[in-house]
């Protein structure tokens, strides 16, 4: 797919189009990562009805590092710009972790820009989260990259293996492989990693997800240890007729783990 740059100010954005369908989805990723990690399956699905819009959130990717004290609203208005690069006056909106956090924020915050939203393996941020498991709390413990030589491949091996259902690295060695073939392609900084979990703690929408009055499809996976499910039941009880879809043996990376079954849910509820 060609990469096309959006502008949002000084900020520039990297996204890429998959599909002609007469609606659009935007997909917004999480911590870190960039919009090949959404791979290439779910969004394939996706594409076969509507036009499928991704984008590297700001620092990685494509899209160039700027200096952090950015925060989530900033990165709500980056991805708002990219429908407006596309000539989207609204879309679907689809985020997965950090994406949908931000995918909340665009959602109560310009609710003229979304048709439905659905909301994977996330939380509302603030005192009441649910925090992750104290496996998974090592992912943000400088000592383990340095342990692991500061090789953001071997991070990555790392992180899949703790963020994924059990006994995932063994089946699916060719998922593995093609994500940490994207971290050798576009490392991310940090920098623009830090950057990225200072603007997630700094944002407590607790409260805020309360206004979202589109149609929402909460979907989190049961044994996810970086973001546990409990906090998707929170959210589905905050936010007025939002639908909960809890994965048995899932983890943190949905799109991945099972593809076929989250397409085949999120296409049913876009409708």
């Amino acid at each position: 797919m060609e990469k096309r740059i959006a502008k949002a100010g000084d900020v520039s954005l990297s996204y890429s189009v998959e599909g002609n369908g007469p609606e659009t989805v935007l997909l917004i990723m999480g911590l870190g990562s960039r919009a090949a990690d959404w791979g290439t399956e779910f969004p394939s699905a996706l594409a076969k009805r509507y036009r499928v819009v991704r984008f590297d959130n700001r620092g990685v990717g494509g899209s160039p590092r700027v200096p952090g004290g950015y925060d989530l609203r900033d990165m709500a208005r980056d991805a708002t710009k990219v429908l407006d690069a596309v000539d989207a006056k609204d879309a679907h909106i689809v985020g997965v972790s950090m994406g949908g956090m931000i995918s909340q924020v665009i959602a109560a915050e310009h609710p003229e820009r979304v048709k439905r939203l659905v909301l994977l393996s996330t939380h509302f941020g603030g005192p009441q989260v649910i925090p992750p498991t104290p496996e998974a709390m090592r992912l943000f413990d400088p000592s383990v990259f340095a342990e692991l030589g500061g090789d953001p491949v071997a991070m990555m091996r790392f992180t899949i293996n703790v963020i994924s259902a059990a006994g995932f690295l063994e089946r699916a060695p060719e998922v593995v492989s093609a994500l940490l073939e994207n971290v050798r392609k576009e490392p991310t900084h940090p920098s623009a990693f830090m950057a990225q979990v200072q603007a997630i703690l700094g944002s407590d929408r607790s409260e805020l997800i309360r206004s979202i009055a589109k149609p929402t499809l909460v979907v989190h996976g049961t044994e996810d240890k970086l973001i546990p499910s409990a906090n998707g039941q929170l959210i589905a009880a905050r936010i007025p007729g939002a639908k909960l879809v809890l994965f048995e043996k899932s983890g943190h990376m949905l799109m991945w783990e099972t593809p076929e079954e989250l397409s085949r849910l999120v296409l049913d509820f876009l409708g």
